[in-house]
């Protein structure tokens, strides 16, 4: 593939206020371009307009010099610009194949007639998916896949398209350390074909090791772009900090007390023999690779796994207390899109704003507030339309509704995946708050880094066995990664 260039001038994006103002950005062949600044400040508006997802306001976009018109994701396509968005893009009814193959039946060499034979279908999505360490069964819907495996099925439909630009928004939220290597890998080979990769992202290690040039977006406008060679000027290592990007754990440790929850040596499902408990001010964390049993883990403790020995019981509580969690599914399923945001943070009990069987609104954006203020939502108001939320305050109303229902229980799956660094400090406060009321808290986190700095013990999973119950205080991240090899 020849060298070339994909340029923006002056692009902008007006809905409720302006989201994109003037950017001026331009990303290379050949070269791995990160695009970094805190939640709201329009990075993933600005991809989606280079995408069509999106329309512009006005502006242009170039492609070696010359004006293209991008109306939507079709017409980016034929010029070669593809985008993995955050929020999954998938037909869960349909099978990994049909998945892969979807909108790529012509490149993989079927007719205007036929569709392509199941045999070289087969063959072709093996040979993708094996670059990434998969083995899926290409029969199983893939709803049934885990997020990251459903991430990676994503990235391998927009590889055969044979992308000139590639778009990865938030790619290594939900990757361990080792999956982020093998997919930069990966991406590596891609650079050497001459593909321009633009990749959005809070993970700071990423930056540094595999990026060759970071543009710094604020107030919807890029306020910076520095290559490689810039990476130890005091101006850029000054935006970096500004961003809070490199921080200290805010870990809490106190002494356990009563049991909440007594997982008793579980099977069920892929899960075998799984034995631990879940005390009084403490934050357990749950490690394990693709396939490990985190999620079935979760349903066995929600009571939406049937178990074929041991059980699962809450000391203290005659029946299953109500339990606060905060799932691994794309924010846009968990939301109610048409609804205020006031409305989404209360849905979880409506209860505490119901006065003589009626919702009370005053009440209901008396506590929206409360919460906007709290998460630090920036660029947001009680009444700003959900379906306006960058998909990090996407995440942040989950979280919002979560601590809105009070309980003493709390599971919370990936919560940081699409979280800035401020946002995650926040949250690492309220999980410290959470703790020191009582409450227990299991984080299931693909981010090592996140589980030794946040918990007091970390269980181990691996293809449904408990491996390992790990207090953090002796724990690196090598050696925990080493572990689940």
């Amino acid at each position: 593939m020849e060298e070339f260039t994909i340029e923006t001038k002056n692009l902008t994006k007006i809905s409720d206020r302006k989201l994109v103002d003037n950017i001026n950005f331009t990303a290379y062949s050949g070269e791995i371009h990160a695009i970094i600044g805190s939640n709201g400040e329009g990075k993933t508006v600005f991809a989606k307009l280079l995408a069509g997802v999106r329309q512009k306001t006005s502006g242009s976009i170039l492609i070696n010099g010359s004006d293209v018109q991008i109306h939507d994701i079709v017409s980016a396509q034929n010029l070669g610009i593809y985008m993995i968005q955050q929020e999954q893009v998938l037909f869960p009814a349909l099978t990994v194949r049909d998945n892969i193959i979807s909108g790529n039946e012509r490149k993989v060499g079927s007719s205007r007639i036929w569709a392509p034979s199941k045999k070289k279908a087969d063959q072709i999505c093996r040979q993708y998916l094996s670059k990434f360490g998969l083995d899926l069964d290409l029969d199983a819907p893939v709803s049934s896949l885990s997020a990251m495996e459903k991430r990676i099925v994503q990235l391998v439909r927009a590889l055969l398209g044979r992308p000139r630009v590639l778009i990865l928004d938030e790619l290594s939220s939900s990757l361990t350390s080792q999956e982020i290597e093998i997919t930069f890998r990966f991406l590596e080979e891609l650079k050497r074909e001459q593909v321009a990769i633009i990749i959005i992202t809070h993970n700071y290690s990423v930056l540094l090791r595999y990026c060759d040039r970071v543009s710094i977006i604020n107030d919807g406008t890029i306020i910076g772009s520095y290559s490689r060679e810039e990476f130890s000027n005091p101006d850029f290592r000054e935006h970096i900090d500004k961003l809070k990007m490199n921080f200290t754990y805010p870990s809490l440790r106190l002494t356990p007390g009563e049991e909440l929850v007594k997982i008793d040596h579980i099977s069920g499902g892929m899960l075998k023999d799984v034995h631990f408990s879940l005390r009084e001010g403490e934050i357990i964390g749950l490690a394990g690779l693709v396939s490990s049993g985190r999620t079935s883990l979760v349903k066995a403790i929600m009571g939406d796994l049937k178990l074929t020995s041991g059980a699962v019981t809450f000391p203290g509580s005659k029946e299953r207390p109500f339990i606060n969690i905060i799932s691994e599914v794309d924010a846009d399923m968990a939301l109610f899109n048409c609804q205020s945001i006031p409305f989404n943070i209360t849905a979880s009990n409506f209860k505490r704003i119901t006065r003589h069987g009626f919702t009370s609104n005053k009440k209901m954006n008396l506590y929206g507030r409360h919460y906007l203020d709290k998460l630090c939502f920036r660029n947001v108001k009680p009444d700003t339309r959900v379906a306006h939320l960058s998909t990090g305050n996407k995440q942040k109303l989950i979280i919002a509704r979560s601590l809105f229902n009070h309980s003493n229980i709390y599971i919370y799956n990936e919560p940081t995946k699409n979280l800035d660094a401020t946002s995650r400090l926040e949250l690492y406060n309220i999980l410290n708050a959470l703790i020191l009321e009582g409450a227990t808290v299991l984080l299931i986190s693909s981010d090592f880094s996140e589980l030794i700095g946040m918990c007091s013990r970390i269980i181990l999973l691996k293809d449904g066995r408990q491996i390992g119950n790990y207090s953090t205080n002796y724990l690196s991240v090598e050696a925990l990664s080493k572990e689940l090899e």
